[in-house]
């Protein structure tokens, strides 16, 4: 949880090579493309966001590129979360060693 009380969950599909970010409690919600790779998904009653879906987060070079691109567009993103978990989510996708 960051400083607000907001729990961020994280799934990450490695064959399809997608992160999902939610944001709180599951709630329905739409979806809009920030760009080709990013998806946000908004709450229908109030059009927050929700959640977070990345196509190809692997290959756009993990959560250091999506920080990066998500600070330059959206300032009412849930950063901090996203940066107190920028560990786990670069193991997540971390190619496996081959020890």
């Amino acid at each position: 949880m960051d400083r607000s009380g907001t729990r961020l969950t994280t799934s990450y599909d490695a064959d399809a090579d997608v992160l999902y970010l939610s944001f709180g409690e599951p709630v329905p919600a739409y979806g809009e493309h920030l760009d080709e790779d990013v998806v946000l998904r908004h709450a229908l009653d109030d059009d927050r966001i929700v959640g977070i879906t990345v196509i190809g987060f692997r290959q756009m070079g993990g959560v250091d590129a999506l920080i990066e691109r998500l600070q330059r567009p959206v300032t009412e993103l849930r950063i901090p979360l996203i940066l107190e978990r920028a560990e786990e989510l670069r193991e997540m996708v971390a190619p496996p060693s081959l020890s």
